[in-house]
C-alpha cells in the first residue's frame, strides 16, 4: 500500500483511529517524541514480520515530525518497499518536520480537509499508485466515462486539499495531468478508457521516481 502522511489536528488518537478507518486489531503504533533510532528499526522489522497474513495491516507512527533526522533515515528503505499488505502511516502536526525524501516516499493528506471531501473513489486511486499499471489498467476498464468524471473530481480535490500544507513538484504534476485527462474525456471524443488508464499509469510513474 501507498506509505502516507497525515497532517492531524488535536483530536484524540480514538478519534483519529475513527476518521482514518483504523482497527487497532490490525495496526501497530510507535511514538516519535523521542524515539531511538534501534528502538525505530525493531518497531519497523517486528511490525513488518507480523504484517505477514494480514491484507491490510498498519505501521502508525506518532508526531512522525518530532524525530530526529537520523531517526527518520530509518524509515526510508521500508517507505521505499511498501507492499500490498501493510501500510507504513506517520501521523504529523507539520510535515515540513519530515525529511525531502521521505516526503518524496509518500501521499500528505490533512486529516480535517479529507474528512471535509467525498471519498467514493480515492481507495481505488491509492491501489493504483500502489500495485502499478495492472491495477491502473483494470480499473480504467471496469469504469465507464461519468464514474472516470468523478474519480478525476475527486483526484483534483484531494490533491488540491494537500498543496494547502506542501508543495510537491510530482503532486503539481499529476495534478495538471488529472486536469488534462478530465478536460479530454469530458469535452473531446478522447477513447477514455485509454485516456483514463494513460493518466494511472503516468501518476504512478511519477509517485514511484
Amino acid at each position: 500500500m501507498l506509505p502516507k502522511i497525515i497532517v492531524i489536528g488535536t483530536e484524540e488518537k480514538e478519534q483519529i483511529y475513527s476518521d482514518l478507518g483504523l482497527s487497532s486489531g490490525s495496526t501497530m503504533e510507535f511514538e516519535g517524541v523521542g524515539g531511538k533510532i534501534d528502538e525505530l528499526r525493531r518497531f519497523v522489522n517486528f511490525s513488518i514480520n507480523v504484517s505477514v497474513g494480514f491484507s491490510n495491516f498498519n505501521l502508525l507512527i506518532w508526531n512522525a515530525d518530532r524525530l530526529s533526522p537520523e531517526c527518520q533515515t530509518v524509515l526510508l528503505k521500508p517507505l521505499e518497499e511498501s507492499a500490498d499488505n501493510y501500510c507504513l502511516i506517520l501521523l504529523v502536526t507539520n510535515e515540513n518536520g519530515l525529511i525531502p525524501t521521505i516526503l518524496s516516499r509518500c501521499v500528505v493528506s490533512n486529516l480535517r480537509k479529507l474528512k471535509a471531501i467525498k471519498s467514493n473513489y480515492w481507495k481505488n486511486i491509492l491501489e493504483c499508485f500502489a500495485k502499478g499499471p495492472a491495477k491502473c489498467l483494470a480499473l480504467a476498464d471496469e469504469l465507464d466515462k461519468v464514474e472516470m468524471e468523478k474519480v478525476l473530481e475527486e483526484v483534483i480535490d484531494k490533491l488540491k486539499a494537500g498543496l494547502a500544507n506542501e508543495v510537491n513538484k510530482n503532486r503539481l504534476k499529476i495534478l495538471k495531468l488529472a486536469i488534462d485527462c478530465l478536460a479530454k474525456i469530458r469535452f473531446t471524443n478522447v477513447n477514455a478508457k485509454l485516456a483514463f488508464g494513460n493518466f494511472l499509469i503516468y501518476s504512478w510513474r511519477l509517485i514511484k521516481t
